[in-house]
């Protein structure tokens, strides 16, 4: 009886049917493995990430790396399978091979844009609601996806940028920002009421309840930073919350006028000078 069994177990459909058992409890073991390993990866991400958008990017990249490397042990199986059935998958693999190759050069620039997106993610180079601008292309990041990111500029138009063309970037609003208000005076100003006038304006801001939330720093007057063919140019500057710049410039320019117009001192424009002669008639040209 036990000779009769090992006959049938020693026959080649029963070693088959082994190989091909093997490999299904392999690729089930694989499965679980890798959900198990996916579901650790967002544990750990939740409770590293600074807030729920951040976790949800994260989120969808370990999800997207799950899928592609299950349908990769889906494959190698398939692969394996196919071999201890005895069918010869050197053809096949060829076939794939030259397959990948042609989808590799034909999709080049998706890949690209791909990559580049899971480095945006990983890296945390900008996140939903930040200030960006890349290349000339300026606004707020509406959505991040692995192939593009959504940028809305100020007039409202929605701008979709490749994440593969994506080389650098200015996030206008990461940890704290500068904002930055330069004015022109004449030449013949008093820069000691000038002075005056923008560190007035400076305290102003300060004890401005609707932005001092918003200083880092106490506003500073740096006075003269440069000469145009015109004027004079002098600087007020401020540290400021990050995307909080441009309110904090709003302010800092209504007082900084406000004062140099208190001191007497006058914020220059550019003048254009014309000069007309009057032409000779064509007899006394004569």
């Amino acid at each position: 009886m036990n000779g009769q069994v090992f006959e049938v177990l020693n026959t080649p459909l029963t070693a088959t049917a082994l190989r091909l058992a093997l490999i299904v409890l392999l690729v089930i073991a694989a499965g679980r493995g890798l959900r198990v390993i996916a579901r650790q990866v967002e544990k750990r991400f939740e409770r590293t990430s600074a807030n729920p958008e951040q976790f949800a990017r994260l989120q969808t990249l370990v999800q997207a790396a799950h899928g592609a490397t299950w349908v990769l042990i889906l494959v190698v199986a398939g692969l394996m399978a196919l071999h201890a059935l005895g069918i010869d998958i050197t053809p096949l693999l060829a076939g794939v091979g030259v397959a990948g190759l042609a989808l590799s050069l034909g999709a080049q620039t998706l890949i690209k844009d791909y990559i580049g997106g899971v480095l945006i993610l990983i890296e945390n180079q900008f996140t939903i609601g930040d200030v960006v601008k890349v290349n000339d292309v300026a606004g707020g990041v509406e959505r991040i996806t692995l192939r593009v990111t959504q940028l809305r500029d100020l007039e409202g138009r929605l701008h979709l940028v490749p994440n593969g063309d994506i080389r650098t970037v200015s996030n206008l609003t990461a940890e704290w920002a500068r904002a930055i208000v330069d004015l022109n005076v004449d030449y013949a100003a008093d820069m000691g009421r000038v002075m005056r006038a923008l560190e007035a304006a400076a305290a102003k801001a300060q004890a401005d309840e609707m932005i001092r939330a918003d200083l880092l720093e106490p506003p500073e007057a740096l006075g003269w930073i440069g000469f145009k063919d015109w004027a004079v140019q002098v600087r007020l500057m401020a540290k400021t919350r990050p995307g909080k710049q441009w309110g904090v410039m709003m302010a800092l320019r209504r007082y900084a006028v406000e004062m140099l117009q208190a001191e007497g001192v006058r914020v220059a424009l550019p003048a254009q000078e014309i000069r007309w002669t009057k032409s000779k008639p064509a007899k006394e040209l004569s």
